[in-house]
């Protein structure tokens, strides 16, 4: 998912559409309710996109998305990460048009209301595992107002009928409608986040569940959302859903939303030991989990941008370093004084030389080794691995090392490309090496000689 953004280029257009008047009181809602959900980059966007329409209208001019990474002042990949967390939240809508160029409509959509916002089973959930719960109940408080239900009172408003009457005598000509293209200006409305029925397989739901026990007309089209948003927000399958179901619904062959809402949280607790899930987005998770790169060049920019940290991260598949393999990079880059690109390098040549074990005392060597000859450059120290590679290889070769009997056969890990990318023929090889090499060898084949003699 995270490759997607590149599918938007800065000089793509975009306009902005209103999908109704904004208020002041929305600009409270997003602020407080919507922006610890999504984070300030959403919100800034939102805010951005809101601005571009004039006061009383409801459209705005074509730009380009170079224009939103100035105003930003962020890359391409933030805003449409940005964005795609608007769209799932349900605040923004995307069009594409495409033809000579491509284009996009991007429909601004009003925020819930507070009311709403409070009511609905995940939002309202999220909001509190990740605020908690002092400040979710002061949150609560702030959009909450005394209110008299006037049960005391008795309604005496009179209808049209009773002030108003028609005058026989009218024009016979009906009001101009506003033309194709125009709209008059209004108040929209929020549909909040929706429901991906798709994903939810009612079929299966039920093939568990009798008419008996739950008749068909008691799930509604509202109860059917709710079981999806349920069922999304507690990680729920088809088959678990059905458990809840079955203890909400009431003698009047109803089904209890709140007692729906309590059956769901307790099947999750049960099956997670953990209180309220959080909000997760795709992008972190794809991030988390992506592919190392594969060609050299693609790697030379990985190694040049990415923390020493990270890429030892990505080498053990995402597991977190030990305190003493953090001690050792933090000793490199604070000690030895050796840029975080160069680290990257060392790091993976390490690996990839003693069977995936960051070794203190072959690291410190190695690194103490790049910092008299001046490596500076991710490409100086990939030359200098490739180098040191490629003997060791040779010596291996030529017998330098023996396997004993305690010795046991060891995983062999995938080279990455830049050890094997180039120079690797024996007329590439350091000549002082190959000539030391020859003399080795020809010092053994006489010792074997004598020896055989004797």
């Amino acid at each position: 998912m995270t490759s997607l953004w590149k599918e938007i280029q800065p000089s793509d257009e975009y306009k902005v559409q209103l999908n109704g008047q904004l208020s002041e009181h929305d600009r409270e809602l997003l602020s407080y309710l919507y922006q610890p959900l999504l984070g300030t980059d959403a919100i800034s966007l939102y805010h951005l996109l809101w601005l571009e329409v004039e006061r009383y209208q409801l459209e705005g001019e074509p730009r380009t998305h170079k224009t939103l990474m100035d105003l930003m002042s962020v890359p391409l990949e933030r805003i449409f990460q940005a964005r795609i967390r608007l769209e799932g939240m349900g605040l923004l809508k995307t069009y594409l048009k495409t033809g000579d160029k491509k284009s996009y409509a991007y429909q601004v959509q009003p925020p819930l209301s507070a009311k709403a916002f409070f009511e609905d089973p995940m939002l309202s959930v999220f909001l509190y595992r990740q605020i908690g719960a002092s400040q979710f109940q002061r949150l609560k408080k702030r959009f909450t107002v005394s209110y008299d239900d006037l049960q005391s009172y008795e309604e005496v408003t009179r209808s049209f009928q009773d002030v108003f009457y028609s005058e026989a005598n009218i024009s016979p000509h009906m009001p101009e409608k506003v033309e194709g293209g125009q709209s008059l200006t209004f108040r929209g409305e929020s549909s909040g986040v929706a429901a991906d029925f798709q994903a939810f397989d009612f079929h299966a739901l039920y093939a568990g569940l009798s008419e008996a026990m739950v008749p068909r007309k008691t799930l509604t089209y509202d109860v059917k959302q709710l079981i999806v948003k349920l069922s999304l927000l507690y990680g729920l399958s088809e088959q678990e859903m059905k458990s809840p179901i079955l203890s909400s619904v009431t003698e009047e062959d109803k089904i209890d939303t709140e007692a729906l809402r309590k059956a769901c949280r307790d099947s999750f607790q049960l099956k997670t030991n953990s209180a309220l899930p959080a909000l997760k987005h795709f992008a972190e998770q794809t991030k988390a989990a992506q592919k190392l790169p594969e060609s050299e060049d693609q790697t030379l920019q990985y190694l040049k941008k990415s923390s020493p940290v990270q890429v030892l991260i990505d080498a053990s598949k995402g597991v977190k370093p030990s305190n003493a393999e953090l001690q050792l990079i933090d000793h490199l880059i604070h000690e030895k004084k050796l840029p975080d690109e160069v680290i990257n390098v060392l790091i993976q040549f390490v690996l990839l030389r003693t069977n995936m074990k960051l070794t203190k005392g072959f690291t410190e060597q190695i690194a103490s080794q790049w910092v008299r000859i001046g490596i500076k450059t991710a490409e100086e120290a990939m030359a200098e691995a490739k180098k040191e590679h490629k003997n060791y290889l040779t010596w291996k070769k030529s017998g330098g090392s023996k396997p004993t009997r305690k010795e046991k056969t060891i995983r062999k890990e995938k080279l990455p490309d830049w050890f094997t990318a180039s120079d690797d023929t024996e007329e590439a090889e350091d000549p002082e090496f190959l000539k030391e090499r020859e003399r080795y060898l020809k010092e053994r084949e006489l010792k074997k000689r004598k020896a055989g003699e004797e």
